[in-house]
């Protein structure tokens, strides 16, 4: 009943996320954040396609799959990770990709999965890292391809993995907290940790804790090594996006719209009350130079004292904002990319705000028809139950 329950929650929120979604030349189905190299940013400007663009002039290098390629990506939602001269990413379509950053093409075969992938990828130790909601974990050689091990979970992973010191930490949409061998898949907690609601949050490791949200509301903290709960918080409603640990604080945001600030080591709020925007927060916020950047489904964007909450600037872009808020280092400074619905990318400055669309040299395409969307799937409800 709980497996059947969270599958339900997952497909009605996910809805409910992408009804506000807008349709452009640059209509991404999916809300990865875009990734930089030092000469390369990778994007999904259109549904279902990783693009490489160049960022001397703004051209596009490469787009997977070809036109050629009789291939349906159906929506990218977990972040490319880039290594060496390899780019890694997994597909709404359940298959997994690793292509050649320079040319776009395939170094290996897809790994294909009996399920969707909505995280991303970790890669650590020569190895790779990926879940789905097949309800597995499987584990490759980030070389060659070749499988090295696969873990059954309870339920399926829409989160991206964790790893550190040996350990990899899954979290599943069963509300279950894994931690297993790096090496082997061995579990190394007496039992698996388990939340009450799905967890899609992929989690946050700092200080030797563990750091998620889950669907039931809560935002939990775990000792890494033995799995024991430290502390859980009530928010008002679901959290999906990563927390972001900074020192002593844990910020986390929920899809009520609101930013929580809480301490580390207690969970206890750190702001008098925590930030409101008007629309849910999926994205995960990011801290550059003294000043907490985030965003919400409704596309608007605000920087806040870290410190007590209180807001320093704000704007309002034309589309929402699903995909994580990224620090990139630029010719103007560190900076904060704001990826929209509509595939618009934004460089934000953290000190004032001040924003500018970053330029690409894309071809004119034909604007798609807008998809009608159900009376049901347009609201999101203001306190789901999983």
């Amino acid at each position: 009943m709980k497996r059947s329950k969270a599958a339900a929650a997952t497909l009605l929120i996910m809805a409910a996320l992408l009804a506000t979604a807008c349709t452009s030349v640059a209509s991404p189905e999916g809300w990865a954040a875009p990734v930089q190299t030092d000469s390369v940013l990778l994007a999904t400007l259109d549904k279902g396609e990783l693009t490489a663009i160049d960022l001397k002039d703004g051209s596009p290098l490469w787009t997977f799959p070809p036109k050629d390629l009789n291939v349906e990506l159906e929506g990218l939602y977990g972040d490319p990770v880039v290594m060496g001269d390899k780019v890694y990413f997994g597909t709404y379509s359940g298959d997994f990709y690793v292509l050649d950053v320079a040319s776009g093409a395939p170094v290996w075969p897809p790994l294909e999965t009996d399920g969707v992938i909505v995280g991303g990828a970790a890669i650590a130790g020569g190895s790779v890292y990926v879940g789905s909601g097949d309800g597995k974990l499987y584990v490759l050689d980030a070389e060659t391809g070749e499988p090295r091990w696969t873990f059954k979970a309870d339920d399926a992973i829409w989160s991206t993995p964790v790893v550190s010191e040996g350990v990899v930490y899954v979290t599943t949409m069963g509300g279950s907290v894994y931690a297993l061998d790096a090496e082997t898949g061995d579990p190394k907690w007496a039992q698996p940790f388990e939340a009450g609601g799905a967890i899609a949050s992929t989690p946050a490791l700092s200080g030797g804790a563990l750091f998620f949200g889950a669907f039931d509301s809560m935002v939990y903290a775990l000792d890494a090594e033995s799995g024991q709960a430290m502390w859980s918080f009530k928010g008002g409603n679901w959290f999906w996006g990563e927390p972001l640990v900074e020192g002593d604080v844990v910020f986390a945001g929920d899809l009520d719209g609101r930013m929580h600030a809480l301490s580390v080591a207690d969970g206890a709020p750190r702001w008098p009350q925590p930030f409101h925007a008007p629309a849910p927060i999926r994205a995960a916020p990011a801290s550059v130079e003294g000043v907490l950047v985030l965003a919400d489904r409704d596309g608007n964007v605000y920087g806040l004292d870290p410190a007590s909450g209180q807001e320093m600037w704000s704007f309002a872009l034309a589309s929402g904002v699903l995909a994580d808020l990224r620090e990139v280092d630029s010719a103007e400074g560190t900076v904060v990319y704001v990826s929209t619905s509509d595939g618009d990318i934004e460089k934000v400055s953290p000190a004032n705000g001040s924003h500018t669309s970053l330029t690409l040299a894309l071809p004119t395409a034909t604007p798609a028809a807008p998809t009608p969307t159900t009376p049901e799937a347009s609201p999101l409800p203001a306190t789901p139950t999983p």
